[in-house]
């Protein structure tokens, strides 16, 4: 075939495949609206806005209202402007939803808040600020020569007390959680925010992973830490 002829197919062929992306798209949303989508079905709908940018924000809706670990995954590789994005994000964490482990089983209900050494004149009073919240919390790591800060807290971690001098093994995991995040909700919203200007930050979230590296902006990232703690301390 000539290659004015192939161009030409191509061009025919375009209308086809964005109709046929729109009746699967709409096929998919009918779906959601009946109950919630695998993981594959999340993200073949976030595939599809590709093909028909105009449903996006009927996508993000519909991830929205599902608030799981596959709704998450569905939104995370939407267009990262799609109106309801950070919103669903937002509901997804504050119920709970947690990551899909590659080895079995769902990332235990977790925050951990990672920053490494920056030159700018703030950083050691940002550090400073950083012990007297945290206190031993704070672990100071070595990784390919540079220091990197990380604050963690798990919904279980085996030793630890809880108040009263009761044993955080002892409680139930979110009980326990609860107890240790409570004092420290401002801390980890200050440090976050104070964070938000430095390089390398990285916000984990029930096993997913924020950074720069991703496509969320650091203020976008705020609304999703708000909703996690939330949903621990109203939980």
């Amino acid at each position: 075939m000539p290659a004015g002829d192939q161009a030409a197919g191509s061009e025919a062929a375009r209308p086809e495949l964005g109709e046929g992306a729109l009746e699967e798209l709409d096929a998919l949303l009918a779906l959601a609206s009946a109950g919630p989508l695998g993981v594959d079905a999340c993200l073949r709908m976030a595939a599809l806005v590709e093909q028909v940018p105009g449903r996006a924000p009927k996508v993000a809706s519909a991830l929205g209202r599902q608030r799981d670990a596959a709704a998450v995954e569905g939104l995370l590789a939407l267009p990262v402007d799609t109106r309801g994005v950070v919103e669903g994000l937002y509901a997804a964490l504050r119920c709970g939803a947690r990551r899909e482990q590659a080895a079995g089983g769902q990332a235990p209900r977790m925050i951990a808040l990672e920053f490494r050494s920056s030159r700018s004149r703030r950083f050691p009073r940002l550090v400073e600020r950083a012990h007297e919240a945290f206190g031993g919390r704070l672990e100071r790591l070595r990784i390919d020569d540079v220091i990197h800060y990380r604050v963690a807290l798990l919904d279980a971690e085996p030793g630890g007390e809880g108040e009263g001098g009761e044993d955080a093994d002892a409680l139930a995991p979110a009980a326990s959680l609860r107890r240790r995040v409570q004092p420290l909700e401002l801390d980890l919203l200050g440090l976050h925010r104070d964070m938000q200007r430095l390089r390398g930050v990285r916000l984990w979230l029930n096993g997913w992973r924020f950074d720069d590296g991703g496509p969320l902006r650091p203020a976008a990232r705020e609304p999703l830490l708000r909703g996690w703690l939330e949903g621990v301390l109203e939980g």
